[in-house]
C-alpha cells in the first residue's frame, strides 16, 4: 500500500509538471509570434534605405 501511494504522489507531480511545461510552451509560441510581428514591422523596406 506505501509503495502504491509512492507511485500515486509521483504520477501527480509528473502531471503537474505536463502541464505547467505545456502551459509555458504555449506562451513562449505567443511571445515568439509577438517577436516576428514586430521584427517585420520594423524591417526596412529595401536594402537602400540602410
Amino acid at each position: 500500500m506505501e509503495l502504491f501511494k509512492m507511485i500515486l504522489d509521483q504520477a501527480a507531480g509528473v502531471a503537474i509538471a505536463i502541464l505547467l511545461i505545456m502551459r509555458i510552451e504555449t506562451k513562449l509560441d505567443g511571445l515568439t509570434n509577438a517577436v516576428i510581428k514586430l521584427s517585420d514591422a520594423i524591417r526596412p523596406t529595401s536594402e537602400k534605405s540602410m
